[in-house]
């Protein structure tokens, strides 16, 4: 399977008055030709800033690549000029973002905004570009969807917009899509019909997925692999089988025993993770989880741990999988 995208050490950081915000630092991932890669982890921890980069959406300045590359298609993104990134949005690279009602332009009809986005990318006629529009609309399952064409935004429900908005971010068929907390404000009833249209989209276009979320629930069915991100680094990656059933990291097993399952008891409280992330202005020196972790050592506090490779691709920065730690200590805990 070739890599539709490689992102190797990326650095990102934001100028600000108050100083220097240390927003990612050291991400590397690699998503491959048809392959759903979910990138999670708490608020604040980096996720869409590393997608908005790989976009060159974040305002430059305050934000800066400080280091690191990103290969996509082939393509340098990094190096690449403002004039070439628009040629390389909608055509190798859309975006799905959180919020559907601030993305679509309140003052035009849908259709109309959707025939924009296929006649800059697409060699379409403008008859040709309404028809792949309705086609579009067809295909995320609005239905009517030549009469919901010639509706504005507000006239769709948020379930509906957010249909609108995979229509638009696929008008383009690009090579890679970028789903920013895709169900947010939606109920879990549409959040499972939204996870379900873009397994549909998968498997018809081939596009490679990235899926960006707070919420593991809401990736389990779709997701190939699933890196876990904390305080602007990755902590651990694998697949979805080896997150959900053996994680390695102390952050991934804590946010997994702070979700309720089927046999919970109603009578337990959820577990909570105690604490709050690091501050991003002044990174800690050792691990960036120590002061909160169960398992912290002094060795944690002072030293970052390097990534250990557990078998099969699954990787995790813990110095508890150093091949000299205690096999009885490992699994005591």
């Amino acid at each position: 399977m070739a890599d539709v995208l490689k992102v190797e050490n990326l650095h990102v950081s934001f100028d600000t008055y108050a100083g220097e915000v240390h927003a990612v630092r050291g991400v590397t991932f690699h998503v491959g030709e048809g392959e759903v890669l979910a990138i999670v982890g708490e608020s604040g921890c980096g996720k869409s800033v590393t997608a908005q980069t790989i976009m060159k959406l974040n305002p430059m300045p305050p934000a800066r690549i400080k280091e690191g590359s990103i290969d996509l298609c082939g393509k340098d993104i990094v190096a690449a000029s403002e004039k070439e990134m628009q040629d390389i949005r909608g055509r190798l690279v859309s975006m799905i973002f959180q919020d559907p009602m601030t993305c679509l332009n309140p003052t035009m009809k849908v259709g109309k905004q959707l025939t924009e986005a296929i006649s800059q990318h697409r060699k379409m006629t403008r008859e040709e570009a309404k028809k792949e529009a309705v086609r579009l609309l067809e295909m995320v399952q609005i239905p009517n969807a030549a009469e919901r064409a010639e509706m504005y935004p507000h006239e769709y429900s948020g379930g509906m917009r957010q249909r609108a908005m995979i229509a638009m971010a696929m008008s383009c068929e690009p090579k890679l899509l970028i789903a920013d907390e895709p169900t947010t404000a939606l109920d879990v009833t549409i959040q499972a019909q939204i996870m379900q249209l873009m397994a549909k989209v998968r498997k018809e276009t081939g596009t490679a997925i990235i899926l960006i979320t707070h919420d593991l629930g809401v990736v389990a069915n779709l997701a190939d692999r699933v890196a876990v991100m904390y305080a602007g680094k990755i902590m651990e990656t694998g697949t979805a089988e080896d997150i959900f059933y053996r994680p390695q990291h102390p952050y991934t097993q804590a946010l997994l025993k702070s979700l309720p399952t089927v046999d919970t008891d109603r009578s337990e409280k959820l577990v909570s993770i105690a604490g709050t992330p690091p501050d991003l202005f002044a990174p800690p020196k050792g691990c960036e989880f120590a002061s909160r972790c169960d398992h912290c050592m002094k060795l944690c506090k002072q030293h970052v741990p390097p990534t250990y490779d557990v078998g099969g691709g699954h990787m995790a920065r813990c110095w508890r999988l150093h091949p000299d730690f205690p096999k009885d200590q490992k699994e005591g805990n």
